[in-house]
């Protein structure tokens, strides 16, 4: 077994590896171009072109393309992964199409759950995507819109199982390329309607939102057996179920609502003999004996800046679950100093690497994280991450 497999796998079982793993959150094209020395393509200036207009349509709109095109980013984002240090690193796979759109650009992509998303530009000329807006906001939109897409659907499981299967194959002798199952039910429940005509049907229909969660989890499992495929030993599912101040809704609604499918979640993973990491941003502190109880073995985010410490979610969970992430993408590993960058590093090492179960990591990820400061992380890391932890 390679050395950083080991690293990881040792500390996701509550152990103390050589030194504590350091995991990757590395995706957007920004942060691999500044990485690999890559000048950006300017796809949204080419977009106000009406030839280029055109043409990128038709490509982005064919599969083919679209699928080379993500394996490329993808494999960008684990190549500088591996020149920075990092262990591991998250793969995510997704499609999208682009459709004439209200928006200033005039064209949009939407996902096959019902979401617009719409394109910005950083500023360097690297595409920002981000969701704006919902295209299913009632029962009778969904429902039309989910037997329109139904043979897409069964396109996404066949492309993403291939698509991970071909990135472990690719680097599996030099990192560990962790498969993401995303986006999780309740982000796909909600979205697609926008939260307010969702919660209102929680209380008006909830007949009709159980069969919604239902088709979800029934997808939901079968993507993440394509993506376990791939032959990594952990695999990452997630939903975001809090926002700064707390949960997005009642702990006892999403247990009453999702708790079944999560736990029908965990029990596919370790049918499979893998872990299983679970992504959850914002202030998740009432969900951390649920996420135990339905049988995460790790949990990724923590924002600092959502309230999330460190010491403190150990000391609520102990070693019954694993903790990754919690380096802040808000200043931190944007503007940072190398000071205020050790320091933080040496900070989250001491608050959670004894007895293992600690893998240092961002929070999560952006355009405007900087590679310089993901350098700096892991040089600490290596330098202050060494078992038995002194510091």
């Amino acid at each position: 077994m390679t050395d950083f497999k080991r690293r990881f796998l040792t500390a996701l079982n509550h152990e103390e590896p050589d030194r504590v793993p350091v995991m990757g959150l590395i995706l957007d094209t920004a942060t691999i171009n500044q990485v690999l020395g890559k000048k950006p393509t300017d796809v949204v200036s080419l977009m106000k072109k009406p030839v280029w207009r055109s043409v990128l349509k038709r490509l982005m709109n064919t599969g083919w393309y679209w699928n080379r095109m993500l394996y490329r980013n993808i494999a960008g984002a684990l190549e500088s992964a591996v020149r920075l240090g990092f262990d591991a690193n998250w793969t995510i796979y997704y499609q999208m199409e682009l459709n004439p759109d209200p928006s200033p650009l005039g064209l949009a992509f939407h996902d096959v759950w019902g979401r617009v998303w719409e394109m910005g530009s950083d500023g360097k000329g690297n595409m920002i995507v981000n969701y704006t807006r919902p295209l299913c906001p009632t029962e009778r939109d969904w429902e039309t819109w989910v037997e329109r897409k139904r043979p897409v659907f069964e396109r996404i499981i066949a492309d993403a199982t291939a698509c991970h299967k071909k990135l472990d194959e690719a680097y599996a002798d030099r990192i560990l390329a962790i498969g993401y199952a995303a986006p999780g039910i309740f982000e796909n429940s909600w979205q697609p309607m926008g939260f307010v005509n969702f919660t209102t049907l929680v209380y008006q229909k909830p007949e009709f939102v159980k069969r919604m969660i239902a088709f979800h989890t029934d997808f939901y499992l079968r993507y993440l057996e394509g993506v376990m495929q791939s032959g990594a030993e952990v695999v990452r599912g997630g939903d975001d179920l809090g926002q700064k101040t707390g949960p997005l809704m009642r702990p006892e609604l999403i247990e009453k609502f999702y708790g079944e499918s999560y736990r029908r979640i965990a029990d596919l993973v370790h049918r499979h003999k893998k872990k299983l990491l679970w992504h959850s941003c914002g202030n998740i502190y009432r969900f951390l004996d649920k996420f135990v109880e339905w049988g995460f073995d790790g949990l990724l985010t923590m924002e600092p800046t959502a309230g999330m410490d460190l010491a403190k979610v150990r000391e609520q969970v102990g070693h019954k679950l694993a903790l990754v992430g919690n380096l802040d993408v808000s200043h931190l590993l944007v503007k940072g100093t190398r000071e205020e960058v050790e320091g933080a590093v040496k900070q989250a090492i001491r608050a959670a690497a004894r007895g293992g179960g600690y893998i240092l990591s961002a929070a999560h990820a952006h355009p405007f994280v900087d590679a310089t400061r993901l350098e700096w992380m892991v040089d600490a890391a290596h330098r202050w991450g060494k078992y038995p932890i002194s510091i």
